[in-house]
């Protein structure tokens, strides 16, 4: 680093400037390079090198002295506009964008100009570049998180405490990277922010009395958290990068072939209701069930209901003309007169609301727990309606959608089978696979059951016919049993034929191995 030019005026205490500058930093001194042998150990910001190459500053790698900054700086700025809150409370995203990034502006010049009275060394351009990025990231965004969800590479990205973050690549790479925060604390506020000013609702309480924190974030990500009731602050983010993908889409991923491409559009367009299934996180589901909607006729009307918006059907007017979202509204965990959470507005209560607004179909995003006696209701409007669901297999859906409902007190399993084999035509469940050599997942559809209500003599409460099931490589083909719906999908253009024969999937990616 330049040396320190002689202070032409009395020096004044470091916390009478406008910002803490709290450790030195890179510097500029026009017509000489910076010392690079004072830098610390490590440092890899805006005037770093390796043998002679500039190296382009990520914001997780700068040392504690810049994340001082960024959070003294971001402090400032909140504090602006909160002051400002009859002005910022009618604007949108944008404007208050561009109002963060104007104060920001004038307290980075307010300081420079402090640093410059008191004698001190101004911050060089890329020095001062990197902090306007953080501290925006900070306001904004996801603060130290935000470099790795905007790498279009990131599929996941999993917090323990503020310094095990582990990135999932979707090449299959997994990778260790930077702190997110200086301390769990921090980390904890960090998600408080996040959730009382990015949350696609409104603000989430993130509390001991709220310790478990869900939140959808623009454009394409999932937010899920949990503190006070585990050891360290625990945070996934997850990456929705196939949002845009149609069925034909997925059929050229070969996540489908055909076959299943011509069978499950002639079955949505024949308004049949399709819980879609998959083992685990990250299979694929509400992928599989956005483009499964995207075969509809783009003027029907559709209603949504979340308990986080994921399907995210109004950001496609290309495709869907009349799009209603809903979200329903966790309590604030007070007790209110009824004996519910205060505050809360469950998927129960928005599909009953719904059902009132002129919908063609009622799209219940994912089941897990009593918002199914929801799903029902849409089910029952006899229109075709989508859901997905975790299970283990396709037969193991109907076991979790009772299991789900009788979790309501009110709710007999027998009423909740009957339910079931009423009201769902197809199960469709994904698979996935991982290549050890590649490290590359592939995911594909294995099974499709047709639910159908159990003849006198059977001894459980639903039957199914088996319409597609894994052939040697895991992958669905048709077994050559026909729906019970057949005409209907033939009316709507599919060729029957196609069930008896051995499907059309192309070469599998991992070869013959399920």
């Amino acid at each position: 680093m330049s040396a320190q030019t002689t202070p032409q005026s009395p020096r004044r205490a470091l916390n009478e400037l406008p910002l803490l500058a709290s450790a030195p930093v890179p510097t500029e001194d026009p017509g000489r390079a910076p010392d690079l042998s004072a830098l610390p150990t490590g440092y890899t910001g805006p005037h770093a090198r390796v043998a002679g190459e500039d190296i382009q500053p990520h914001a997780l790698t700068h040392t504690p002295a810049f994340w001082r900054e960024v959070d003294a700086l971001t402090a400032r700025v909140s504090a602006a506009m909160v002051q400002q809150s009859d002005q910022t409370l009618t604007m949108d995203e944008a404007s208050q964008r561009e109002l963060g990034r104007s104060l920001l502006e004038s307290h980075m010049l307010e300081h420079q100009q402090a640093l410059a009275r008191e004698g001190q060394p101004r911050w060089s351009s890329g020095y001062a570049t990197e902090l306007k990025r953080a501290v925006m990231a900070a306001l904004f965004g996801l603060g130290r998180l935000q470099p790795l969800v905007d790498d279009p590479q990131v599929e996941n990205v999993e917090i323990t405490g503020h310094d095990q973050v582990l990135v999932f690549y979707a090449d299959g790479r997994r990778e260790w990277a930077d702190p997110v925060a200086e301390s769990d604390e921090q980390l904890i506020e960090y998600l408080r922010f996040i959730a009382a000013r990015r949350g696609a609702s409104g603000e989430r309480a993130f509390t001991q009395a709220n310790p478990m924190l869900s939140l959808s974030l623009p454009p394409d990500l999932r937010l899920q958290a949990a503190a006070f009731i585990t050891p360290r602050p625990k945070v996934v983010i997850r990456k929705d990068r196939l949002a845009s993908l149609d069925l034909a889409g997925l059929r050229d991923l070969n996540e489908l072939d055909q076959v299943l491409f011509d069978f499950l559009t002639a079955a949505v367009r024949a308004h049949k209701s399709v819980v879609v299934s998959g083992r685990g996180q990250g299979s694929g589901k509400s992928t599989l069930l956005r483009a499964l909607i995207g075969q509809m006729d783009p003027w029907e009307s559709i209603v949504t209901v979340e308990t986080e918006y994921e399907l995210r059907l109004d950001q496609m007017p290309e495709r869907h003309y009349r799009v209603t979202s809903f979200q329903a509204r966790p309590g604030t965990g007070e007790v209110a007169a009824g004996g519910g959470e205060a505050g809360e507005f469950t998927v129960d209560e928005v599909i009953y609301g719904s059902l009132r607004m002129n919908a063609d179909r009622v799209v219940v995003g994912e089941v897990r727990g009593k918002e199914v006696i929801g799903m029902f209701k849409a089910m029952q409007m006899g229109n075709g309606s989508f859901s997905t669901i975790h299970a283990n297999s396709a037969r193991d859906v109907v076991e979790r959608l009772v299991t789900c409902a009788v979790e309501d007190a009110s709710v007999t399993e027998a009423y909740a089978y009957r339910q079931v084999f009423q009201h769902i035509d197809l199960i469709i469940f994904l698979e996935s696979s991982y290549d050890p050599q590649t490290r590359r997942r592939y995911r594909f559809i294995s099974q499709v059951l047709e639910v159908t209500a159990p003849d006198a003599a059977a001894s459980v409460p639903y039957a199914v016919n088996e319409l597609f099931m894994p052939g040697p490589d895991g992958r669905a083909i048709p077994t050559g049993v026909m729906p019970t719906f057949i005409d209907d999908l033939v009316r709507e253009g599919f060729d029957q034929t196609l069930l008896t024969t051995s499907g059309s999937w192309g070469p599998h990616p991992l070869g013959e191995r399920p």
